[in-house]
C-alpha cells in the first residue's frame, strides 16, 4: 500500500492522518513526513485498515440491531 493508497482509504474510512495516528498509536509527524508517496508504507497499516473497516461496519450493524430491538419493545 502506497501512501496514496493509505490516503484514499483513510477517507472512505471517515478518518484523518491525524485521527489514524490517534488510534493507531504511530507519530502523525512520522506518518506525513516518513511516508512517501511512493513507497510502499509498513506492512502492518493495510491489516490494520482492514480490521478497522470491519470493526467500524459490525460497530454501525449493532446501533441498527439495537433500534431495531428497542422498537420490538414498545
Amino acid at each position: 500500500m502506497t501512501r496514496l493508497d493509505f490516503d484514499k482509504k483513510i477517507k472512505t474510512l471517515g478518518l484523518s492522518r491525524k485521527s489514524f495516528a490517534k488510534i493507531a498509536g504511530v507519530s502523525y509527524t512520522g506518518i506525513s513526513t516518513n511516508w512517501k508517496e511512493n513507497k510502499n508504507l509498513p506492512p502492518w497499516v493495510e491489516p490494520f485498515l482492514h480490521y478497522y473497516e470491519k470493526s467500524k461496519a459490525l460497530d454501525d450493524l449493532l446501533v441498527i440491531m439495537h433500534k431495531h430491538k428497542m422498537l420490538e419493545e414498545q
